[in-house]
């Protein structure tokens, strides 16, 4: 399989340019997809690659597909280089237009004035896990569009279950028969090949099984499992995972195996039942659904389920200890717990198959929600998981489980108490469908009601989409909002602590500028750009961005004075982006010097874009004999260089 595949993708002149290798769930085509990859990159022939993942920050949805694939063309097809990157420098914007205009402009048009390179392969695994019917069918539309008619070296590959929906656009009048379709689904003699090779290497590993006669086991068990799989490799793989577990004896394991699969006659009967098997084997299992239910809504570590769960440290870990054959805990703590298949996560939503350990049940669902407010509105949250990265910050994704629930009073406390901090860190489209869930709550308090109006206002700030009051002299404090959020393009949470203030006040100061009525001659309408030239004087912003640095200064000596080394590291940015726009002023300069010379090699250390920026500040001065200035000439500056 993997042979006609390379060859399809290596061949100079082939019928088609895409080709749709598909399969049911657990025939093994991520598999073949990522060894594919592997091959055709050793061979000089791969293009780029992107695998979808349901759910996931960024792997979840289209938006970053063909940028994506851009930029590996760019970085490992050299004749692509230059142009890709002419075009991305000429228009930036081009990463968020529409499908078919990235395709178009980013890939098919540059790779058309190279027709007769040799082939470049561009794979794109689980398409059906992409998010949206609709974007699944736009990828493969623009796709088709753009290389319709125009001889170019790609050569696609897109791999997915065989949905209706992506049926219907191949069998469509889009791309007329003009694709190769591929079956990926294995036969019973590869299955019964896997199985054979596996249970040898359990045998020769199993210190246990020394004494155990060979074959093992016996060719009508064999035939027997190979039977109940349909020739179905996610079937074969659980089942050696589940048996390879060097916690148990390989004999009794398979054991229980076979006592399970008593019966089941349909191919994903018997992995359903082996589930079941897996599931009913571990220990505790009244308190495994709640972690499988996190699990399954949200990126997290054993150690954040330990918190969000308020669980005993390492809790978690020795709960799922026993479901390693459907689950990836790694060992590495900072890594997030993973299922191996998505058709145990299909299994885990379906009531009907998982019965009950289903952990999409409203009561399941409503738990977690209040397990997260509840953290969320703590201070263990903040100590708990200050480490994560932006992209995969659970709370991103907890306004859409939320307003996926049934409108829930039991929650409008909860969602009260919780610093805003946590929903301002999440896409601001979000807010609108939040305000009109709570309001299909029948008893909502409309405090929270007025609250969440004040939010979707304020969120609108983040989408850059202004309108508020003319004011003939708007107040210091606001045009220190204005300038922070506009001219240094902060978010609200970096707002709010560069300048100091609570949410409250915050929303206070935002929301006194709301037109309360549409009138156009009162309104200013616009960017952010637009509506400070129209309330805030330029030499203004300039020494507002002098005092916000003052402020981030102050509370960086403070910090480190006070040993909370992870809040200063949170400020260094702030101030390395705000020097950017800060005058020349010998009172930012003194202040500056105050800060401990062990402190700026502490919090700068690898950061190199921050040292740059704020190099370019102290240059400005003009005198390295300063004290300040030579010591980042000499300790400091090396750091500029290490990119090179």
């Amino acid at each position: 399989m993997l042979g006609d595949l390379r060859e399809w993708a290596m061949d100079p002149h082939p019928k088609t340019t895409i080709l749709w290798l598909f399969g049911p769930a657990g025939a093994g085509k991520s598999a073949v997809m990522q060894t594919l990859a592997h091959q055709l990159q050793d061979s000089g022939r791969l293009g780029g690659s992107f695998f979808f993942k349901r759910g996931h920050a960024t792997r979840g949805n289209g938006k970053t597909l063909f940028a994506t694939i851009a930029y590996q063309l760019a970085l490992g097809v050299p004749w692509l280089r230059t142009s890709i990157s002419r075009i991305v420098e000429d228009d930036p914007s081009i990463v968020v237009r529409s499908f078919e205009t990235q395709m178009r402009r980013l890939i098919s048009e540059p790779c058309r004035a190279h027709a007769d390179r040799h082939s470049v392969a561009i794979l794109i695994d689980g398409l059906d896990e992409c998010q949206g019917h609709d974007s699944q069918q736009e990828i493969l539309r623009a796709m088709r569009r753009s290389c319709f008619n125009q001889p170019n070296p790609l050569r696609f590959i897109v791999a997915s279950r065989p949905e209706p929906h992506i049926r219907e656009v191949f069998d469509s009048a889009v791309y007329l028969g003009d694709y190769r379709s591929f079956n990926v689904e294995q036969s019973f003699d590869d299955v019964r090949t896997y199985l054979r090779d596996e249970f040898s290497r359990i045998h020769r590993e199993h210190r246990t099984m020394a004494k155990s006669p060979l074959p093992w086991p016996s060719s009508d068990v064999l035939d027997r499992l190979v039977g109940t799989s349909s020739g179905h490799f996610i079937y074969a793989a659980t089942i050696v995972k589940f048996i390879d577990d060097k916690n148990y004896r390989p004999i009794q394991r398979l054991a229980v195996v076979l006592e399970g699969s008593q019966g089941s006659e349909l191919a994903f009967d018997a992995l359903d039942q082996l589930y079941m098997t897996i599931l009913d084997s571990a220990p505790r299992q009244a308190e495994l659904v709640p972690i499988l239910c996190a699990v399954a809504n949200f990126d997290l570590t054993a150690a954040e389920v330990d918190q969000l769960l308020e669980l005993a440290d390492g809790e978690t870990r020795l709960l799922l200890r026993g479901l390693h054959s459907v689950l990836q805990l790694p060992p590495n703590h900072q890594r997030v717990i993973s299922f191996h298949h998505a058709s145990f996560l299909d299994f885990l939503n379906n009531r009907t198959r998982s019965h009950n350990f289903c952990v999409s049940t409203p009561s399941h669902r409503v738990h977690l929600a209040q397990c997260f407010l509840r953290l969320c509105a703590s201070r263990r949250y903040q100590l708990a998981w200050a480490h994560v990265s932006q992209p995969r910050r659970p709370q991103r994704h907890l306004i859409p489980f939320l307003t996926a629930l049934p409108p829930s009073v039991e929650l409008c406390p909860l969602i009260e108490r919780m610093e805003p901090d946590h929903f301002f860190a999440q896409d601001s489209d979000n807010f609108e469908p939040m305000l009109s869930w709570l309001k299909r709550i029948p008893s909502a308090p409309q405090d929270l009601i007025e609250l969440w109006e004040d939010y979707v206002y304020m969120s609108s700030m983040e989408r850059n989409t202004w309108s508020v009051k003319k004011i003939n002299s708007p107040s210091s404090e606001l045009c220190q909002v204005l300038v922070a959020k506009g001219f240094l393009q902060y978010g609200l949470p970096s707002v709010r602590r560069v300048l100091g203030m609570t949410w409250s006040e915050l929303r206070t100061i935002i929301c006194s500028v709301q037109p309360k009525i549409a009138n156009e001659e009162q309104t200013v309408h616009g960017s952010a750009e637009h509506v400070l030239q129209a309330l805030v004087p330029l030499e203004m912003r300039r020494w507002i961005c002098r005092d916000i640095a003052l402020n981030c200064i102050r509370r960086i000596v403070k910090g480190y004075a006070d040993g909370d080394e992870m809040d200063a590291a949170d400020e260094w940015f702030d101030l390395a982006r705000v020097f950017r726009a800060c005058p020349r002023c010998p009172i930012l300069y003194s202040e500056f010097q105050s800060i401990p010379r062990s402190a700026m090699k502490l919090g700068l250390s690898g950061n190199l874009i921050l040292i740059e920026w704020i190099a370019e500040w102290l240059e400005s001065f003009g005198d390295p004999t300063l004290e300040l200035g030579a010591f980042w000439t000499h300790a400091m500056l090396p750091m500029r260089f290490q990119r090179f």
